[in-house]
């Protein structure tokens, strides 16, 4: 990109050709080099893009209100990809995909674990490896990608949304997951809301309504687009396959995008013994009038005869599902650029982890709701996006006795920006 905008920008220097024209010129190509990233050869292309984010955290999660400055979580947190590729013959390319991001490494820098028993002060993200590898592509035949990689369910039903609201809410529960369980007397309740009412079977792979929301090591093929319809299949280590078809298309005034996926994984390590999850999401759009609403849906199933002490009758109680809606407007109000309003609400039925307790004793069911508002504004010039959104979340547990203790709500407050390049 250097290289290009250096030669673009150069007819001033190339009409003037005193006798220091070389020498000038080697250092000016000297200084773009020491600035600009540099492909490994001259037949591969190299793309650095991502975007760095961060939000103002205001919660109270029952026992303490406080603020905080944190990250988002994994597939949003701040990144930087390296991708490219070349051309192998007409119709044909190779390339490869390196995603570096912030990674929280469990410590309350992000949304996700901050609570007021784990503050982000004086903690410092790692660096991880989201994504790294290498692909094969035909225009006719489609794409085969080997490597540590987003799967073929992975996001299937959250990548729907095109909102321009998708940072700020979705049917994930980035925020607040790991706030504390408090019984309505202020004592606890000796364990989290993860737990509670976003856990997930595959207990390596994802939370709450992304049960697949993780990279493997695998193989990943998808086809080309035909008509709108892409279909996408893959195998991840050891034990994981999954299959997925999408849509996205336009008529009469309306955008649709139409998203199915399915997925099993019998990996002990990943996963409470064999574990199926079905999702399905979708948004329309009236374009004339910005008007758009958009929807997931998900169901967890865990076979019989899982190696954990769960309660008598765990296969029903370990089956979960969950749903997400969220709806709004999107306007150009200013010249800035779009402005997103919208309103959400999600819940979770018995999504709670069965090896765990609430006031010491096994859980039986649970239902986790959340609710929300908030407002989106893009500045187009800055490739940016900034929110203000408000989230709101209350959960119901049965233990096997058949009690039902009263657990205190939470509430949060988050205004943030990303921005991209």
């Amino acid at each position: 990109m250097g290289a290009a905008a250096f030669i673009g920008g150069g007819s001033a220097f190339a009409a003037d050709l005193g006798g220091n024209c070389c020498a000038d010129l080697e250092e000016r190509i000297a200084e773009l080099e020491a600035t600009t990233a540099r492909k490994g050869n001259r037949k591969v292309s190299l793309t650095i893009t991502g975007w760095v984010q961060s939000q103002v955290f205001w919660f109270d999660d029952g026992t303490e209100t406080n603020t905080y400055v944190v990250d988002q979580n994994n597939d949003l947190s701040s990144n930087v990809k390296f991708t490219g590729s070349a051309q192998i013959a007409p119709g044909w390319k190779a390339g490869y995909s390196l995603w570096l991001y912030t990674d929280n490494n469990g410590k309350g820098y992000s949304s996700l674990v901050a609570s007021g028993g784990n503050p982000p002060a004086g903690v410092s993200p790692n660096i991880s490896v989201e994504n790294s590898y290498w692909f094969i592509q035909s225009d006719q035949l489609g794409k085969v990608s080997v490597g540590k990689q987003s799967l073929a369910a992975d996001n299937a039903a959250l990548g729907t949304d095109f909102s321009g609201t998708l940072f700020p809410a979705n049917g994930v529960t980035f925020d607040g997951a790991f706030f504390p369980l408090v019984n309505s007397n202020g004592t606890l309740a000796g364990n989290v809301w993860a737990n509670g009412g976003f856990f997930c079977s595959a207990v390596n792979v994802g939370i709450g309504q992304d049960c697949n929301g993780t990279r493997l090591n695998g193989v990943r093929y998808d086809s080309p687009t035909f008509a709108g319809f892409t279909l996408s299949a893959s195998w991840g280590e050891d034990d994981y396959w999954d299959v997925a078809g999408r849509y996205t298309g336009e008529f009469s005034g309306f955008k649709v995008s139409l998203a199915a996926a399915y997925s099993e994984i019998t990996d002990a390590s990943v996963a409470l013994n064999d574990t199926q999850t079905f999702q399905v999401g979708g948004m329309v759009k009236h374009l004339a009038s910005g008007l758009w609403i958009h929807g997931t849906w998900n169901h967890q199933d865990v076979d019989n005869g899982t190696p954990v002490v769960v309660p008598v009758g765990s296969e029903a109680f370990l089956d979960s599902s969950g749903f997400y809606i969220k709806g709004g407007i999107s306007q150009k109000y200013f010249s800035l650029g779009s402005t997103h309003i919208y309103g959400e609400y999600g819940q979770n039925d018995d999504m709670f982890n069965p090896t765990s307790t609430i006031n010491g004793v096994a859980i039986a069911s649970s239902e986790a709701r959340r609710w929300g508002v908030g407002v989106v504004q893009e500045i187009d010039a800055a490739a940016m996006s900034l929110w203000v959104k408000y989230r709101h979340h209350e959960l119901d547990i049965t233990d096997v006795t058949g009690a039902s203790p009263s657990l205190r709500d939470a509430d949060m407050f988050l205004a943030g920006a990303v921005i991209f390049y």
